[in-house]
């Protein structure tokens, strides 16, 4: 008898355990999608969305994969940045608290799509064009998901979204992939490994707004220094003296500026 209930006690406990780490593994899948998906749009003013995530409790750790961020109107690529993997650590106990403490984000494989065009008889690129959403939230980026829209009537009840910590950040096997159709440019650039600290919505802590313009910072750095090597500079040189008639003398300028 007693082994009876020893077998029954042992059943219902595990189940009991089953069912409270799924339930939490569907809050942290559900906190997690709401920070990348829903404050990710807000933040960067463009649209973002996540193939799968999966949480493992017993581990404290999350996958996520097929992260991709929209590009902007009027370039060709449908995205400006895709991430293959984000694999992260969370503390556990955090889970409870008005905090979320993440111990390390690794990001593998992220690509981003540079893109250099004319429009209006004006010379713009996406990274550059993009760097000023991630200072100033636009307003029609409420309209990009159904979530922001959550997300913008939720802050208007003030009801405050959950702060979290990055305690690490690391950006491994990136590439750049820089086009121009009227450069007549397709390059691929490998990016070192980039490395943050500290990341978070605290006080204290480096905002993510301020860690995007540092990747971005170092992208258009990158993309200089591929171009200052080898002969692309000259082709690009000799591109540009054939687009006098075709872009404005301000963009003009701005590009032998770049490429003298």
């Amino acid at each position: 008898m007693n082994k009876k209930k020893i077998i029954i006690f042992s059943i219902v406990f595990i189940v009991i355990t089953f069912i409270i780490f799924d339930f939490l593994s569907y809050r942290v899948n559900k906190i997690v999608k709401n920070l990348i998906v829903n404050q990710g749009s807000q933040t960067l003013g463009q649209q973002v969305s996540v193939g799968k995530i999966d949480t493992s409790i017993v581990s404290s750790s999350i996958k996520i994969s097929n992260i991709e961020i929209k590009n902007l109107e009027g370039f060709k690529n449908k995205n400006i940045i895709q991430i293959k993997n984000i694999n992260a650590d969370f503390l556990f106990t955090s889970l409870f608290k008005d905090t979320i403490v993440i111990k390390n984000i690794n990001i593998e494989g992220a690509s981003l799509y540079y893109e250099v065009l004319i429009s209006n008889r004006e010379v713009k690129d996406n990274v550059s064009s993009f760097r000023p959403a991630a200072k100033n939230i636009p307003t029609s980026s409420a309209k990009t998901t159904d979530g922001s829209k959550e997300l913008e009537t939720s802050n208007q009840s003030k009801k405050k979204n959950r702060d979290f910590l990055i305690n690490q950040l690391t950006i491994n096997n990136s590439i750049i992939n820089a086009s121009s159709e009227f450069l007549d440019i397709k390059k691929d650039i490998n990016l070192d490994k980039m490395s943050f600290n500290n990341i978070g919505t605290g006080e204290q802590a480096t905002k993510f707004k301020e860690v995007l313009q540092m990747i971005f910072s170092n992208v258009l750095l990158n993309i200089n220094n591929e171009i200052i090597k080898g002969d692309l500079k000259n082709k690009i040189k000799d591109k540009v003296k054939s687009l006098r008639n075709k872009i404005s003398p301000e963009s003009l300028k701005k590009l032998e500026r770049t490429f003298r």
